[in-house]
C-alpha cells in the first residue's frame, strides 16, 4: 500500500471511461441499495465462497491477514479466493469485474482508488454480490471492514509529542508518509493535526515511502546530509524499519536513548521491533487478527441473513511498556 499511485494522464481516461462503462452497465434498472442493506430484497447464493481483493500483497501484514481470514471460513465452512492485483489500479478493475460478472458470492474488497470501484460495487451488488469494502467506505457497500486511520495518525504523533518534550536538544524529524493510499492520507492527516514544527522541533523532510526498501533508502540519504536526524515517523511499519536498518547500518546504537521510530499497523515485524526496547519505539497498531477474522466473518453472516454492518477496529499505539504489548504480539503465535 509499486504501490498505488494517482491516476493521471492517459490511464485516468481509461479508468474514467471504464467506470462510466460499468456504470451504464449497472445502472440501468439497477438501484443503489439493491443489496442486503435494502431490506432483504436479494436472494443470496447458497455457496460459502468469499472474493478477497486485498492488493498490497507486499505489505508484511498480508500474510497474517490470510492467515485469521482463513482460519476463521475453515470453521465456518467457507472457501476464500484472491485476486492477483500486483498493486495496480488496472489489474485490480479487471480483476474485481471477473468476480462481478461470475457473481461470485460475496467480495470484500480494498479498492486502491475508491471512486473507481465504486460502479463495480454497485453492479455487483445489483447482481445480489455481498460488497464489504475495506479500509476505505464505499457508497455502494453492503458493510465496511475499516480501521481508522485518522486516529493512527493522531497516536502515533502524541506519543512522538510526549517523547520529544523529554529530550534535551533539538529533535529533527523525517516523515514517511504515503497519500495514494486513502489510509495513509488518513494518517497522515491524523499525524498532522497533532505533531507540528517548533520548540525543539524541527520536520527536516517529508517524503513518500512505500516499502520497507524505500523506507531505508531515504532514511539513509537523509541521514547523511543530516547526520543528527533522531526521530522517524512512518505511515506503516514496513517504512519504519526500513528506516531503523538505515540508523543502524549507519552505526547507530540500537538503543540509543536518543532516536525515536515510530510506525504504524501493528505488523508481526514491527511489535517485535517494538519490544527489543530500543530505537523503534511505538507501533500504532490495528488488531490484525481482528480484522482477519472481520474479512470472513462480516460477509459470511451477510450471506446467512445475520445483520452485520461491518467492523471498525480501533487503533492502539503500543509501546515497550505497554502490558497489552505481548496480548497483541501473541496473535502471531
Amino acid at each position: 500500500m509499486i504501490r498505488p499511485r494517482r491516476v493521471r494522464g492517459p490511464f485516468a481516461a481509461i479508468v474514467t471511461l471504464t467506470a462510466l462503462a460499468l456504470c451504464a452497465t449497472a445502472c440501468g434498472g439497477v438501484k443503489s441499495d439493491t443489496g442486503a442493506s435494502s431490506g432483504g430484497s436479494c436472494k443470496r447464493s447458497t455457496d460459502k465462497v468469499i472474493g478477497f481483493d486485498y492488493p498490497l500483497t507486499s505489505l508484511s501484514v498480508y500474510g497474517d491477514l490470510k492467515r485469521f481470514a482463513e482460519q476463521e471460513a475453515a470453521k465456518r465452512g467457507y472457501q476464500l479466493r484472491y485476486t492477483a492485483d500486483d498493486e495496480d489500479l488496472q489489474k485490480q478493475i479487471q480483476n474485481v469485474q471477473t468476480w462481478v460478472t461470475q457473481q461470485i458470492p460475496a467480495i470484500v474488497s480494498y479498492p486502491l482508488e475508491p471512486t473507481s470501484m465504486e460502479p463495480l460495487a454497485q453492479q455487483a451488488r445489483g447482481n445480489c454480490t455481498v460488497f464489504v469494502s475495506y479500509a476505505s467506505p464505499l457508497k455502494n457497500q453492503d458493510a465496511a471492514v475499516l480501521f481508522s486511520g485518522v486516529e493512527s495518525g493522531k497516536a502515533l504523533g502524541e506519543n512522538a509529542l510526549e517523547w520529544a518534550k523529554q529530550q534535551p536538544g533539538k529533535v529533527k524529524v523525517l516523515v514517511l508518509s504515503d497519500r495514494d493510499l486513502a489510509v495513509g492520507a488518513q494518517r497522515d492527516d491524523g499525524l498532522n493535526s497533532v505533531f507540528k514544527a517548533g520548540g525543539n522541533i524541527e520536520v527536516i523532510s517529508t517524503q513518500k515511502a512505500a516499502t520497507r526498501a524505500d523506507g531505508e533508502q531515504i532514511a539513509r540519504t537523509v541521514l547523511q546530509a543530516h547526520p543528527d536526524l533522531n526521530m522517524v515517523l512512518g505511515y506503516d511499519d514496513d517504512v519504519a524499519l526500513g528506516a531503523q536498518q538505515a540508523f543502524l547500518n549507519a552505526g547507530a546504537n540500537p538503543k540509543d536513548p536518543h532516536i525515536f521510530i515510530g510506525g504504524q499497523d501493528g505488523s508481526k515485524d514491527g511489535l517485535t521491533a517494538v519490544s527489543a526496547g530500543g530505537i523503534y519505539r511505538v507501533s500504532v497498531a490495528v488488531r490484525i487478527r481482528d480484522i482477519g477474522f472481520a474479512v470472513t466473518d462480516v460477509p459470511a453472516d451477510l450471506l446467512e441473513g445475520k445483520h452485520n454492518p461491518g467492523v471498525n477496529v480501533p487503533p492502539k499505539a503500543l509501546t515497550a511498556t505497554d502490558p497489552q504489548l505481548a496480548d497483541y504480539l501473541g496473535d502471531y503465535s
